[in-house]
């Protein structure tokens, strides 16, 4: 893929994200205000859930933005842990919006009180269900069309979100049939689904700060060694995300080799990997004379 192909695939996947992102909040903001307005604590919690599909264009656009820039002398070794910080930040934000609301659930509960469902809630409930089947639909064409398995894996998370409206719609119901703890739980179970989102995100930013090794040195070891010159190869390491894998290995060779041929050997060993692992975007090979028996 040349530049030029790449640059034009980037700014499609941020047009699209910034269309979501855009819608996302909309959605967000018009459940928050009118459940709060109409004490609807499940259509409340439905909106800070929407937040967690704007923070994912969010983390996207970081990622268009910032994580692939090339390494710079302030960042000798990319960018790519921009991503990294943002999901921290995001993750810990959704976790105490999950807090938030299991706290209001409980005080909610305590004082038995139904909400004031009228036609404003159904009317912003049905448009966002209306919204979450557009989202889903455009970033799956949008997806498919530049090749961004992101934007693909965005959409299959949105698809998912319409039962969590759903499930808001049967609080409605449940609220004209005089339950008055079923808008609670309903608020309860988005918190869960919340807090387990928040946890998904926060996951992988953990391995990648804590150096988490990403692929199996087994299988490392088995490509290197088919590689010609290669007599062993030990202590190799991997880190990174699951998009952008760094490795590190020592080989051993032929003490008499000369400089050069170990420069091709190392070569090739970069090579062989990268096209059976091509997550990897560096590796670092330190040659090493074999041990005469």
């Amino acid at each position: 893929m040349t530049r030029e192909q790449s640059a034009v695939i980037q700014a499609g996947v941020r047009r699209v994200l910034w269309i979501t992102l855009l819608l996302n909040l909309a959605v967000s903001a018009g459940k928050v205000l009118v459940g709060s307005l109409t004490g609807s604590l499940a259509m409340v919690a439905d909106g800070y859930h929407s937040l967690v599909d704007g923070s994912n264009n969010v983390i996207g656009l970081i990622v268009a933005a910032f994580a692939y820039a090339p390494p710079d002398p302030g960042h000798p070794y990319g960018h790519r842990k921009f991503e990294t910080a943002a999901t921290l930040v995001i993750g810990g934000a959704l976790l105490l919006l999950a807090y938030r609301v299991v706290e209001n659930a409980v005080a909610h509960i305590a004082r038995q009180q139904l909400p004031s469902i009228g036609f404003s809630n159904w009317a912003v409930m049905i448009a966002t269900l209306g919204v979450n089947f557009f989202v889903s639909w455009y970033e799956a064409r949008e997806g498919r069309r530049l090749g961004s398995s992101y934007l693909v894996a965005d959409a299959a998370h949105t698809r998912s979100d319409l039962y969590v409206s759903l499930g808001v719609i049967i609080s409605f119901a449940g609220a004209h049939a005089g339950w008055s703890w079923a808008d609670a739980v309903v608020a309860v179970s988005i918190a869960a689904v919340i807090a387990v989102q928040a946890v998904k995100i926060l996951t992988p930013a953990f391995h990648v700060l804590t150096d988490r090794a990403v692929l199996p040195a087994e299988g490392i070891v088995a490509v290197v060694r088919q590689v010609p010159g290669v007599l062993d190869c030990r202590e190799v390491r991997t880190r990174g995300g699951g998009d952008a894998v760094y490795v590190d290995l020592t080989v051993y060779a032929d003490g008499d080799m000369t400089l050069r041929a170990a420069h091709a050997v190392a070569d090739r060993i970069e090579q062989v990997l990268k096209k059976a692992h091509p997550v990897i975007v560096d590796v670092m090979v330190h040659v090493e004379p074999a041990e005469r028996p």
